[in-house]
This record gives C-alpha cells, structure tokens and sequence, in this order.
C-alpha cells in the first residue's frame, strides 16, 4: 500500500566510506585530492569558541582538534572542528560517516579510508594517529551511549 510518503534511506557507513575512497583515488594526484580535502574543510561547521573547550581537545595531535559529541532522539551527533584546514578536511570525512547514526552502527563500522587511499602516505604519522584517535573516540562515546 502506498502512503505518498517516500522514504529516503541512507547508505550504510561503509557504503559512503566506499563511495569516498573510489572517488577521493579517482581525484588522482595529490594536489587535486588536497583540493577536496579543502573544500571538504570549508563544508564542515566551525565550533563555538564555547565548544572548544579543553574536555572537547583531542589529545596528541600537531594542530588543535575539537571533537563534540552528543546523542539525542537515539542518534550520535558528530561535531568537529581544526586549526589546521587538511586536518579539518579529513575530520569533516569521518564526521559525515558517523554523523546521525546509530551507537550500534557506529560500532560496527570499520574505518579504513585512511588507509585505502593515499591520505597515510601523504600525511603525518602523528596527524594519521590523530585521526585514529578520532574514530575511536567516537565508537567509545557510542559504546558509552548505547
């Protein structure tokens, strides 16, 4: 029966994280990625300065990194912010993945994109832990929650 009501349901997390690393490779040289990882920087929302706040400051990164997590109505809401523009870019990757999602989805979910495109070549061995620190960060939080 229909109800004239359409549904939109949203790929997995692992199917956009797929769909990131097919299209973040097919960029192809480094320039052009780092590109996009600039565009993606200027999508992602700035925190409040009342959000960056030293419990929110991820510890062990080059650049400040806020992470501010919540849950609400059963869904975690993922919000990040960076000083540094390629940092931010790859933070607003991992925070369009978890963003509005279920604590259980969240915890099922590997995060390899780091890994699978050239990202772990071209970035810091600190920024890339940095980034580690992230999702983990993140499915402790769900762990927490659910």
């Amino acid at each position: 029966m229909k109800t004239g009501i359409s549904e939109t349901i949203r790929p997995t997390i692992e199917d956009e994280q797929e769909e990131f690393i097919h299209d973040f490779n097919e960029l192809g040289d480094w320039m052009t990625q780092y590109s996009c990882l600039l565009e993606l920087s200027a999508d992602l929302p700035a925190l409040s300065e009342e959000q960056k706040t030293p419990e929110h400051l991820i510890p062990g990164c080059q650049a400040k990194l806020w992470l501010v997590l919540s849950c609400q109505d059963g869904l975690v809401s993922v919000q990040a912010d960076s000083e540094s523009l390629i940092v931010k870019g790859i933070v607003a990757v991992i925070a369009a993945l978890f963003d509005r999602r279920t604590p259980e989805e969240i915890l099922h979910a590997k995060i390899d994109f780091l890994e699978r495109t050239s990202l772990q070549q071209q970035i810091s061995a600190d920024r890339f832990h940095g980034m580690k620190s992230v999702i983990q960060s993140i499915q402790n939080f769900s762990m927490k929650v659910s």
